[in-house]
């Protein structure tokens, strides 16, 4: 039901809704019905460091220290606000991976949600609201990882980056991107 300008009282304005927030809204519901994937409206971290949060603290840890080959590497990533309420932001589009594995010589090896198909095209929102942190609130991730070799490609085609192969025994460190360098290390036995 729309004003009309009689029933607008004098010195009111009638409220115009932005069509720019109904487009972006059309573009997300029209890409999740084709099936692509809307990796960044629902994502509340990794973030940037940017903000008024100065307390938050990470932490990254694996379930085990030493796994065998193929067995699934559980990792849990945590920030706790140790302050007062904040909020993180703006965020960057594409977001990095949550976690990624890093062998011994320092490589990339695999990131968490990477995959060998086709990647849809993230869809960022403009401008997307900072993420709100209450006073002394905790936030846990629980990630697997399966050993595969397998780090993020081009989006929109097939991933060169993920050839499905197991990584090779050695010392793997665990990396998670939440704004500060944090990472625990885990052996894969030969």
């Amino acid at each position: 039901m729309g004003l009309s300008a009689a029933s607008v009282s004098e010195g009111q304005k009638p409220r115009r809704r932005s069509r720019r927030g109904r487009t972006a809204l059309l573009v997300l519901v029209a890409l999740a019905s084709a099936g692509t994937a809307c990796t960044y409206a629902a994502r509340v971290w990794p973030f940037s460091a940017t903000g008024t949060c100065q307390q938050l603290v990470s932490t990254v840890r694996a379930s085990e220290a030493s796994y065998a080959p193929g067995q699934t590497v559980i990792i849990s990533v945590t920030l706790a606000n140790e302050g007062p309420a904040c909020s993180t932001g703006p965020f960057p589009c594409p977001p990095p991976p949550p976690a990624s594995a890093y062998n011994s010589a320092g490589e990339d090896v695999w990131d968490y949600g990477a995959v060998k198909g086709p990647t849809g095209i993230p869809t960022c929102m403009p401008d997307p609201p900072p993420q709100t942190w209450p006073a002394h609130y905790t936030s846990t991730q629980e990630l697997d990882w399966s050993q595969d070799a397998c780090r993020t490609g081009p989006l929109g085609q097939a991933n060169p980056n993920c050839p499905g192969t197991q990584v090779p025994p050695g010392t793997y460190r665990i990396v998670a991107s939440t704004g500060t360098s944090v990472s625990a290390t885990i052996t894969i036995s030969g």
